[in-house]
């Protein structure tokens, strides 16, 4: 739910408002993410704190989502954690957004307290989306006020702001739940992509992890090797190819269904990260393994306690339709059911227009 339709009061916000939260109290979902920080803000009005409580006394959850690091608001108002070229203007990515350094120690700061004023309103857990190096755009030009590549790899200081994290909202509210999203690719690839997400590096700083794992979105297609335990064969659905019924968007319950059995597998320690596609080649998205290794039940130790609860696709993308792949009430089933089926912690819908599938959820609960 975006931060406009929790709080505005017209027509149209109040019509989305109560139909979300009727969908929820009529289907299986239990709870609801808000937006209260995106790249153009922070979103805390005192009028949310009464949504949280109507939400709470109807026993909803209650999801902060707080954009981190792409932030145009902060970079402009804060110019010595923001990224910028080499003769001092502001950098901006292909949308036009700025964004901060992420190692900056000032910009953690700032996020963490944005994080505290969250659970002073009420939120039960608390969510952090863009939590990485920027990927869109003329990255080669960007000039850091903080981060040295030539010292130190991004997947090292996501890590310390993982950390970061973990410690300073834990000690001003030890029993915060905390989240993170990440990109679908990260719960398999061995490469941290260019923006510094690893799985191996979440360790046990967040009590779920949220893999945006859209069928949509794997613009690099989607290659995982076979799972010999679960009697899995490989699989390798490219983005574009004549044969439209193996594209990845056309696969959304194999690509669900195997991302989160696969990190399931390496955050449990059943699978060591040597087994994460591209570990053993330059390529982040290749790999010539059929199988992964499987490591014996006396030798497991766990990588991470923190549990899994994907992003689900809910919503059409151009590049689909124009192809007559449509995200329809049964797409969005498959994906709630390979969820499900891979033992997840739950799962997360999201559409941008704040519209979702009611046909592909339970009624009656």
């Amino acid at each position: 739910m975006t931060a406009a339709v929790a709080t505005d009061n017209g027509v149209g916000a109040t019509r989305l408002r109560n139909g979300l939260v009727d969908l929820i109290q009529t289907t299986e979902l239990n709870g609801v993410v808000i937006d209260i920080k995106e790249t153009d803000g922070v979103f805390l009005p005192e009028t949310l704190k009464d949504f949280i409580s109507e939400l709470h006394e109807d026993g909803i959850w209650v999801i902060a989502r707080i954009v981190v690091f792409n932030d145009t608001v902060a970079a402009r108002a804060n110019p010595e954690m923001a990224l910028k070229r080499s003769g001092g203007a502001l950098w901006l990515d292909n949308r036009k957004n700025g964004w901060l350094d992420p190692a900056s120690p000032e910009a953690w700061e700032y996020i963490a307290g944005i994080g505290k004023k969250a659970m002073d309103y009420g939120f039960d857990e608390l969510q952090f989306d863009y939590i990485r190096f920027p990927s869109d755009g003329d990255v080669k030009n960007i000039v850091y006020p903080v981060y040295d590549s030539k010292t130190t790899p991004k997947y090292v200081v996501l890590k310390s702001f993982f950390e970061y994290l973990n410690k300073t909202l834990r000690d001003y509210k030890p029993d915060i739940i905390l989240s993170a999203d990440l990109f679908g690719y990260v719960a398999t690839q061995a490469s941290d992509l260019g923006i510094g997400q690893r799985i191996e590096d979440i360790g046990h700083n967040f009590d779920y992890i949220s893999f945006m794992v859209y069928p949509s979105h794997y613009y690099a297609g989607f290659q995982l090797p076979a799972d010999l335990v679960r009697g899995l064969p490989a699989v390798n659905f490219p983005y574009r190819s004549a044969d439209i019924k193996n594209v990845a968007s056309n696969r959304p319950y194999e690509i669900v269904h195997r991302s989160m059995l696969f990190a399931s597998d390496i955050l449990t320690g059943r699978k060591a990260t040597s087994s994460l596609v591209g570990a053993n080649s330059k390529s982040a998205v290749a790999t010539n393994a059929t199988t992964t290794a499987v490591i014996p039940d006396e030798e497991i130790k766990p990588l991470s306690r923190s549990r899994l609860r994907p992003w689900l696709q809910d919503f059409d993308l151009g590049a689909d339709t124009s192809r007559g792949i449509y995200y329809d009430a049964e797409k969005v089933r498959l994906q709630i059911l390979a969820a499900e089926n891979a033992s997840t912690s739950g799962w997360l819908l999201w559409n941008p227009s704040n519209v979702y599938t009611e046909e592909a959820l339970k009624l009656g609960w």
